[in-house]
């Protein structure tokens, strides 16, 4: 993998800042680049959205998420792969891609499971492409209006 560049670490940041001042403050909370325990791995996601409260993981890492997203750049190809793949196995119901080349947002959503003696076909039935004016509400809180411009550019 390649070092994090200065734009996929800001934009890190921002998503981050831009997501969780948006999240119900009781249920579930933002996590940065730490891991989650999917079977025998252990990616460490941009972003993870997941169920309870920090002090709920402090003996292991959390095994699912309500919202995986990664910032890609160079990373892309093995996002949209291996990564999309992990996730969906693991049932997480949604996998955002903050794509900086093409400078969309890409969501994923309804993991299938692979065949079986397939591990690594896990895939999602339906991708949507945002563009920088639309909007997009997360499955986990509907409700919940999050532009996609904050992602790539933050808020002032």
């Amino acid at each position: 993998m390649a070092p994090v560049g200065p734009e996929h670490g800001s934009t890190v940041d921002q998503s981050a800042l831009g997501i969780g001042r948006r999240l119900p403050t009781k249920g579930c909370y933002i996590r940065v680049q730490n891991p989650l325990r999917i079977g025998d791995s252990e990616p460490l996601p941009d972003i993870a959205i997941v169920p309870g409260k920090p002090s709920d993981y402090r003996q292991q890492h959390p095994t699912t998420a309500l919202l995986v997203i990664e910032i890609a750049d160079t990373s892309l190809e093995y996002d949209r792969t291996e990564k999309m793949s992990l996730y969906a196995s693991a049932g997480i119901p949604e996998y955002w891609i903050v794509n900086l080349n093409e400078r969309c947002l890409e969501v994923y959503r309804e993991p299938a499971s692979p065949a079986e003696g397939t591990p690594f076909n896990a895939r999602y039935k339906s991708l949507r492409y945002y563009s920088l004016d639309e909007v997009v509400c997360p499955l986990f809180a509907p409700s919940i209006e999050i532009p996609v411009r904050v992602l790539f550019e933050g808020e002032e």
